[in-house]
């Protein structure tokens, strides 16, 4: 750690280091904000085995773990994670703690209430999307909303990455208006491979591609959120009215056996591919004629923004801040979520209309670089840093 005293220290702090949207948001700030702040994050599951850990390691910032922080909800590692996480700050005295996802928002906030000597410590929390917002039992639901409402007593700042989010915030009560700021989610540029390249690179098995054939792809972990389900049916759809088409799914998750069944059910082992984590997959995707985003349940995508700046045609449902980013026939198509046909219909759409793609992905390219620049967000954030 950077002991110049001079500068502030920031604790960030998050549930799981896999690689997710999350875990790039931090990874960009970090990154950007080293030589300025006293950077140190920590998470729970995966640890210094998960892809953002490794990162920081590359990048000389330190990475510390909290044993018993785990995803889920589980009362005996949350309460021993509520100690873990109080000592972690009591030890590293930040100036900021900067909270991202619910889990870790909560738990350490109710360390936070525990700490009385120190009222010094600023809280920030970046909400990715409101877990309350996602198909859960009325009961989780509930508790997650009113779990934020308490625990944003205890936080000085929060962040919504995007303005569907602050104004959740507001209709639901979560704190006062005056805590919520919107700061959208930013890209730096990206030096993509080219089609043929970023297709070899991708090393498919049994892909076997036709001439003229139209690569569909999508990138995100195999969550219930990312509605791949609905994509795959999607594909049903497709195929049997004999579109020529691949559809590629680059991620990981705890869905993959629930979606290579339906795959088999649906018979489309020819035309859908799973394909787990891909090592730097946003510069590989040049390799797709046409993005596809089918979740259920979204914030601010990452994903999309690097389809935007790799000037690909996008469909998408209009979920979370994604109609922030996307306005519909401007810089791609929206469509309700789990609405098979409706996102069928799109993608056929733009696969017969070659000059309608070439639109939107110019069109999507500008809005990327001009609104949703990673500069954007680090100056933004770091404002935040600077004067709460």
């Amino acid at each position: 750690m950077d002991n110049n005293l001079n500068k502030k220290t920031i604790l960030y702090l998050i549930t799981q280091s896999e690689l997710g949207g999350a875990q790039q948001y931090i990874f960009d700030l970090a990154i950007n904000l080293k030589n300025e702040f006293n950077i140190i994050v920590a998470s729970g599951e995966q640890g210094k085995n998960g892809e953002l850990a490794k990162k920081l390691e590359k990048n000389n910032i330190e990475f510390l773990q909290i044993s018993h922080l785990k995803r889920a909800i589980s009362p005996v590692n949350d309460i021993i994670a509520i100690w873990e996480i109080k000592k972690l700050i009591k030890k590293i005295n930040p100036n900021i703690v900067h909270l991202n996802s619910s889990k870790i928002s909560i738990l350490s906030s109710l360390s936070l209430f525990t700490l009385h000597a120190n009222k010094q410590i600023r809280i920030i929390y970046t909400v990715h999307g409101w877990v309350f917002n996602e198909a859960l039992p009325i009961w989780k639901k509930l508790f997650y909303k009113y779990a934020e409402k308490i625990t944003a007593k205890a936080k000085n700042k929060l962040i919504c990455v995007s303005e569907y989010d602050r104004q959740i915030a507001i209709q639901e009560k979560i704190c006062k208006k005056e805590k919520l700021i919107t700061i959208h989610n930013g890209v730096d540029k990206i030096n993509f491979y080219d089609k043929q390249e970023s297709i070899s690179k991708l090393n498919i098995k049994n892909l076997n591609l036709k001439e003229n054939e139209i690569i569909l792809g999508t990138i995100g972990n195999l969550y219930k959120t990312k509605g791949f389900k609905y994509l795959i049916k999607t594909s049903k759809i497709l195929k049997d009215k004999n579109l020529n088409f691949k559809l590629i799914i680059i991620g990981e998750g705890d869905e993959r056996k629930n979606l290579e069944k339906l795959i088999q059910d649906l018979e489309l082992k020819n035309n859908v591919f799973l394909i787990g984590k891909v090592n730097k997959a946003s510069k590989l995707l040049k390799a797709f004629d046409i993005y596809i985003c089918s979740s259920v349940k979204e914030g601010f995508p990452y994903t999309i923004l690097e389809a935007m700046q790799a000037e690909l045609p996008i469909v998408s449902t209009n979920v979370g801040g994604i109609p922030e980013m996307i306005s519909h026939n401007q810089e791609g198509l929206l469509v309700n979520s789990k609405s098979e046909n409706k996102l069928a219909n799109s993608i056929i759409k733009l696969i017969n209309e070659k000059e309608t793609r070439k639109t939107f992905s110019n069109k999507a390219k500008e809005k990327v670089s001009d609104e949703f620049n990673l500069d954007k967000m680090i100056t933004a954030t770091k404002n935040i840093y600077n004067n709460i």
